[in-house]
């Protein structure tokens, strides 16, 4: 099975990683800081909860196929490659411990199955694909920075 943020091991193994960044890290690739990352993130489950509603850019292509290969295939998003949508850039940050508080209320709310926005580049998400598809995100921004 997929490591998804609905498990309570996999949500806490996640926090346990984000835990130990800190906010002057350096990243292995990529122009995001770690404030920024967190931010990033965070914006990422905002629109999963709908406190964040993105422009539709999705296609049938992307409602299908694409999001497959996203969200349910073990592909990792190559470093440095993706870009994302300015939805998910969308909050600067503030200090750490306020945005790494938020940030973990976020998760929690997500693997509690909390998740009903729309994905603006994949269309309608069950809970259960947005708990996959953070899963994957938060892991690629994590081995971003070394975790």
């Amino acid at each position: 099975m997929s490591s998804t943020l609905l498990s309570d091991a996999d949500r806490s193994r996640i926090i346990a990683r984000l835990r130990r960044v800190t906010p002057d890290r350096v990243p292995l690739w990529g122009t995001f800081t770690a404030p920024t990352m967190l931010c990033h993130v965070t914006d990422q489950l905002r629109v999963a909860t709908g406190v964040i509603i993105g422009r539709h850019r999705d296609t049938l292509l992307r409602r299908t196929l694409l999001k497959w290969i996203v969200v349910h295939s073990p592909m990792q998003a190559p470093p440095g490659k993706v870009r994302t949508v300015p939805e998910m850039l969308s909050t600067a940050p503030t200090s750490w411990d306020a945005d790494m508080t938020t940030c973990i209320r976020l998760i929690n709310e997500v693997g509690l199955g909390k998740a009903n926005g729309r994905h603006p580049a994949f269309g309608p998400l069950s809970a259960r694909e947005w708990g996959l598809i953070a899963w994957k995100h938060f892991d690629h921004h994590l081995r971003q920075f070394g975790e």
